[in-house]
């Protein structure tokens, strides 16, 4: 399988030299294969969103270094790349639905300015019959209505309507990889299985390479074709393919609560 992305000797500590000072990776790899779809789990603090956080560029490593496949196979280093640079390439979702999108503007709006990311190109131009109906399109399958309020604020969406039509935003262009932050865990139960499948079912359309971070076990379990749990910066479980099959809930608790044990919880 070749590699998309590779961190290696990552360190990252904060508030370095003051009395707060605090290290969440030291001399940290990880390498994502082209196509994998990785399912990330652990306690608060054990490093996964930091590291959504490094591979988006939000965070900067305080020592190592990020490599980003070029098209070709090529391993770029993108360690000092901007976070908006990035985005060209890598997608992310967030925990909380407004973070995707523009709430005082329109569906159409919100869709229009993600398919022309990059691009010099005004709203006007943009928002034609033709335009518009091709947003419709792409909402349609999702189903949950949004076909019919593509001139409706994105501030007046469900939780669930927003953080659907923020995959579709972020899945728009063409990517590399795309970040899932957490991205049901804001949801009822109901409608984060909804999203779950459309999460699923739109990697596998676009062939995406996709890092889910979730504190659901079950969903870390039943979808994507690797599994990792972080404990303070490792990871303590690693496994892909048929590796991943042999882990269950069960197994991952057991894991889970000798971590929590050892660390007095």
């Amino acid at each position: 399988m070749k590699s998309l992305l590779k961190l290696s000797g990552v360190t990252k500590i904060y508030n370095q030299g003051k009395i707060d000072e605090s290290s969440v990776f030291d001399n940290f790899g990880f390498e994502v294969g082209k196509g994998q779809f990785i399912s990330i789990v652990g306690s608060n603090g054990s490093g996964k969103t930091t590291l959504l956080n490094i591979i988006s560029g939000n965070a900067v490593p305080t020592s190592g270094k990020v490599e980003l496949a070029d098209a070709d196979g090529t391993m770029r280093d993108i360690t000092k790349a901007k976070e908006y640079v990035r985005a060209k390439r890598i997608g992310r979702v967030f925990q909380d639905p407004s973070l995707g999108t523009a709430p005082y503007m329109t569906i159409a709006e919100n869709l229009a300015l993600a398919e022309n990311k990059g691009k010099r190109a005004g709203l006007k131009f943009a928002l034609n019959k033709k335009k518009t109906d091709y947003y419709r399109g792409l909402v349609e399958p999702l189903g949950l209505g949004l076909e019919d309020k593509m001139n409706v604020a994105v501030s007046s969406l469900s939780g669930g309507q927003r953080q659907a039509l923020s995959l579709v935003i972020s899945t728009l262009t063409p990517l590399d990889l795309l970040l899932l932050d957490e991205h049901t865990a804001s949801l009822d139960p109901k409608t984060s299985e909804i999203i779950m499948r459309l999460t699923d079912k739109i990697i596998r359309e676009k062939n995406l390479t996709a890092i889910m971070v979730t504190h659901n076990l079950r969903y870390a379990v039943e979808y994507g074709n690797r599994i990792i749990m972080f404990d303070k910066g490792k990871a303590v479980v690693d496994a892909a393919g048929e590796d991943k099959e042999k882990w269950d809930i069960n197994s991952l608790l057991k894991v889970f609560n000798a971590i929590s044990i050892e660390c007095g919880n």
